[in-house]
């Protein structure tokens, strides 16, 4: 009787009643001191006794903590049986009991013999492998009268318990800084950080991690770069003495390996580099961290999935190198940057046709709340890659929708047809700073409009780019300037009456973009809500790459920003301020461009050290993921780049003409037999153009099966010189069946879309990705590496082809990318019937705009109807 009145009264303490204690029963409290949970984790005690869950994990007793008691989790009195003695251990495991959890990692366990009539509390540390008991008091039962019942917790109370579940949320991952950076720096093994580098050796917001080597000072720093550049002239004139008398002896190789390649690429090219090639590798800039020491590899994001480096071929040795095609490249990071975008009226007409396609569906409650977008860029305005095209289309859809829309972007020169309209004061380090607004109508169609702003103000425009010199340094106040851009953007909507339709108002929604907006959110709870002004509005903050945090070294936050200590505390990680990681605490709903890649940012591979941040954001419910739109002028019936236009209904006929066409331009044989792979990106290593080059040689090799051999390829892209010397190598080393096209053309783009029968993709890290889902709309399928946007938008082959549209690769390795390619071309060439239904299947796929405007939408539903954050 008294085992199963102890067990009766374990169940009614499992299921969330606390009945009163009395002196008959015997109980205890376990409490455990532990810094390891992540957030959207928590501490379990498990143990022998069934109210400890009998040794199951799944049926494990969780505990709890707040901001004030963390890290110290501790049980309610947990009914127990007197006299006999109980095991337990804790464990740490995901909050939702999902997952494999984490058990303490010393031998053996706790033990507690619970004692009549008493509550004893057995206290613990998580690394320690003893628990210490004491005897706490027995509370009285208070009479039941006096007992209030529960009540309906009413919309302020849900606000709070939010509130106090978000700070302690935020606890943890502050708790987990230094954890985090050791986990991504054992994660990718390549990446380095940039904390310690001096100024005039930061790259463009000064993303990825910390550099593990102390700067030298300024003075030394330039002089031993000039004895290494002295020392490596003269080592290079040796080595050309030496070249020449070899040469003389010896036959010229056919090929090198990656070991020889920065060697073998010095003496045949270096001389005949051309200025735009160099342009280029500079404009690299945001893709890739700065210039780092010759022994330290600099790196966006794991190579984990790789077993050993990849070897792949360069160009012979004497080779020439051509002049870079398509169009110039100078400052531009993404060829995204470079892409066509349709008019309104190109738009408007596409929709109209596609009736299945590129329509609405959701029905949002709020589109009489105004959307404020605020950007570092916005097309056709200013440029350097995907993110000033996805603001445009921002731009453009939100006001399609009915919502009255404003795009607020820095003035880096003077735009045809904007007007000054107002200007303000703002104050930055301690000044005031005068700010001007320019403004531009855009029409969307059908008496629609949008409101494109343009501030100017000291700083702000540069004879350079838009973010870095002409020599590839960022300037060293873009703090400032991007700091001038959000508090402008605040002030807008309160004081600016456009067009005179009124003011925009104080209940809006921000949609800040990346870093560069990052303080938007941060001033929003810290200055504006404060002080009653805002608190109907919401910020949402989109991560379209985390890569890049905008990190700044060497300024006191609160004077710079005007801030308090607390809001300083969340705008500084380790020793330098990180707008990321502000925005990321203080947004009120945090979206990235897919829905994949707002999971892998949760991760030490993918999160660059604020991975714990926004699993944070995902615990509390305030992450999301929407895959980016393409623009509606990727139509393969009324594409006017393309050789022949064709839709879903005479794609065989439409392909097959185009590739013959695109054949011909390009030098290769005309042969529609063949399978036509195509690749367009920039040449580095996060693309991973590497594994491309190491399977080119296999792919060209007919060994009698069939597949290999039978393939053309067409690579477009530029960047860094030694995979632009791999294309030129392929080229001339394959004649007719190889394509090395330096540079990047956009109309080749299209042809290349709508001709080629595969598209390859090996990118290492792609946060949304834009290429696979053109692709697709021309009937070419895509070979993807299985990460980021790439997993949303491509369905593998193994899921059959009545459904699939493409193929992932898993892991991304040489041997692997062959696999797959294998699979691939083998099914164009042998099983046509098969991949004409994946081609046709893919076609049909709706990767357009107002798809994605649809989840948008329905984001800002929630977080209008969400409590904000308070900070």
């Amino acid at each position: 009787k008294d085992r199963i009145l102890s067990i009766s009264l374990c169940r009614f303490a499992m299921a969330g009643y606390e009945p009163g204690i009395k002196a008959a029963t015997a109980s205890a409290v376990f409490k455990v001191r532990c810094k390891s949970t992540r957030p959207g984790e928590a501490v379990f005690v498990v143990g022998s006794h069934e109210a400890l869950g009998a040794w199951s994990t799944a049926m494990a007793l969780a505990l709890t903590t707040t901001a004030d008691t963390f890290p110290t989790w501790q049980s309610a009195p947990i009914p127990l049986l007197a006299g006999m003695m109980v095991e337990y251990k804790f464990i740490i495991q995901r909050e939702d009991r999902q997952g494999t959890p984490q058990w303490q990692k010393f031998d053996g366990n706790y033990r507690v013999t619970p004692v009549a009539g008493q509550v004893l509390q057995a206290v613990s540390d998580w690394e320690v492998a003893s628990a210490e008991i004491s005897t706490l008091e027995v509370p009285e039962e208070p009479p039941v009268e006096q007992v209030p019942k529960p009540t309906k917790p009413t919309e302020a109370d849900k606000a709070i318990a939010q509130q106090e579940n978000e700070e302690r949320l935020l606890k943890m991952a502050e708790s987990g800084v230094e954890k985090a950076a050791a986990e991504v720096i054992e994660t990718c093994p390549l990446a380095v950080t940039l904390t310690k580098r001096e100024m005039s050796r930061r790259n463009f917001s000064q993303s990825l991690l910390t550099l593990d080597v102390d700067a030298p000072e300024p003075e030394k720093a330039e002089k031993a770069e000039n004895e290494k550049a002295e020392k490596a002239e003269e080592t290079k004139k040796e080595e050309k003495l030496d070249k020449k008398e070899g040469e003389k002896t010896e036959g010229t190789p056919q090929s090198t390996t990656a070991t020889e390649e920065v060697k073998e690429v010095n003496e045949s090219t270096a001389e005949d580099a051309d200025a735009q090639a160099e342009q280029a590798e500079q404009a690299e800039a945001q893709d890739a961290p700065a210039e780092a020491p010759a022994d330290v590899v600099v790196t966006q994001a794991p190579m984990d999935d790789e077993d050993e480096a990849v070897e792949y071929e360069v160009p012979l040795k004497g080779l020439g190198a051509p002049a870079v095609r398509g169009v110039p490249l100078k400052h531009i990071t993404s060829f995204s940057a470079l892409a066509d975008v349709a008019d309104a009226q190109t738009k408007v007409e596409h929709r109209r046709r596609e009736k299945e396609k590129a329509q609405s569906r959701y029905q949002p409650y709020n589109l009489d709340v105004p959307v404020v977008i605020v950007t570092s860029e916005v097309a056709p305005y200013s440029k350097t890659g995907g993110l000033g095209m996805v603001a445009a289309s921002y731009g453009f859809e939100f006001a399609r929708n009915g919502h009255r829309t404003m795009v607020v972007a820095p003035k880096y020169k003077h735009y045809d047809g904007i007007s000054y309209c107002g200007e303000t004061r703002v104050r930055i380090k301690d000044q005031e700073e005068n700010v001007k607004y320019w403004h531009l109508r855009k029409d969307c169609g059908e008496g629609k409009g949008t409101d494109f702003l343009f501030i100017e103000g000291r700083g702000i425009q540069r004879d350079g780019g838009l973010y870095n010199d002409d020599d590839g340094r960022e300037y060293p106040d873009n703090l400032e300037r991007f700091t001038m851009l959000c508090l402008a953007a605040m002030e807008a909507p309160l004081i600016l009456d456009i067009n005179g339709e009124g003011k925009y108002g104080d209940k809006v929604i921000f949609l800040a973009n990346d870093w560069q907006a990052g303080l938007v959110p941060v001033y929003m709870c810290y200055k504006y809500r404060r002080h009653n002004c805002y608190t109907q509005a919401r910020a949402i903050y989109v991560i379209h790459n985390l890569g890049y945090q905008g990190q700044y070294h060497g300024h006191d936050a609160c004077r710079f920003f005007g801030i308090d200590s607390k809001a300083a505390h969340d705008l500084v990680l380790g020793n330098c301020i990180n707008l990321s990681k502000g925005a990321l605490i203080c947004a009120d709903r945090v979206l990235t461009v897919s829905p994949n890649y707002s999971k892998e940012i949760q991760t030490a591979s993918g999160g660059f050290n604020l991975q714990d941040f926004v699993s944070a954001k995902a615990a509390s419910l305030r992450l999301a993921g929407i895959l980016n739109g393409i623009d509606d002028c990727w139509d393969p019936a009324v594409d006017p780049d393309v050789f022949v236009n064709f839709s879903v209904e005479d794609f065989e006929k439409g392909k097959m003409e185009n590739k013959a066409a695109l054949q011909k331009m390009l030098g290769l044989d005309v042969n529609p037999d063949l399978c036509l792979i195509g690749f367009v990106g920039r040449l580095t290593w996060q693309k991973g153009i590497d594994v491309l080059a190491s399977v080119i040689s296999w792919l060209m090799q007919d060994t009698g099966n069939g597949v290999t051999g039978q393939v053309q390829l067409i690579m477009m892209g530029n960047g860094e010189r030694q995979y632009s010397d791999t294309l030129r190598w392929a080229e001339s080393n394959y004649k007719g069946r190889v394509c090395g096209y330096v540079g990047f053309d956009p109309k080749v783009e299209h042809q290349m879309m709508a001709a080629c029968d595969l598209l390859l993709m090996p990118s290492r890290y792609e946060p949304c990705g834009l290429p696979q889902m053109y692709s697709q709309m021309y009937g070419t399928l895509p070979v993807v590496h299985a990460t980021g946007g790439l997993v949303d938008s491509v369905k593998d082959v193994s899921i059959g082809v009545e459904t699939a549209t493409g193929f992932l690769v898993s892991p991304l390795s040489s041997d692997k990318l062959k696999e797959t390619l294998f699979r691939a071309v083998e099914l164009n060439i042998k099983r046509k019937q098969d991949f004409l239904r994946m081609q046709r299947t893919a076609m049909q796929h709706d990767y357009y705009w107002p798809k994605a405007m649809d989840e948008y939408e329905r984001q800002i539903d929630i977080v209008l109807y969400e409590p904000a954050t308070v900070r």
